[in-house]
């Protein structure tokens, strides 16, 4: 996933509210840096490229009951994977 999209403008609240109003969850992701942010994570904006991020992890979370070190593991070799498909 390229972190060029900044097509909208979105919430902490927003964010939370694509993850099944898991607040503790989405701030676990910025703890692990799978979302960056340079600020409070209540007080910063984010884009759809960070409620993508967001939205998948959530499913690993969900669907493999995987915490969020485990998830942003995934998160990485996944993208290294899809960046392996794109070169050949």
């Amino acid at each position: 996933m390229s972190n060029n999209h900044q097509d909208v403008e979105l919430s902490f609240d927003d964010l939370v509210r694509a993850c099944d109003n898991q607040s503790n969850w989405i701030l676990s992701l910025i703890a692990e840096s799978v979302i960056p942010v340079e600020q409070e994570p209540q007080l910063a904006r984010y884009t759809g490229y960070h409620m993508a991020i967001a939205r998948r992890a959530w499913r690993i979370h969900r669907d493999f009951n995987a915490s969020a070190s485990a998830t942003a593991l995934i998160l990485q070799l996944l993208d290294e994977l899809e960046d392996l498909r794109r070169r050949s």
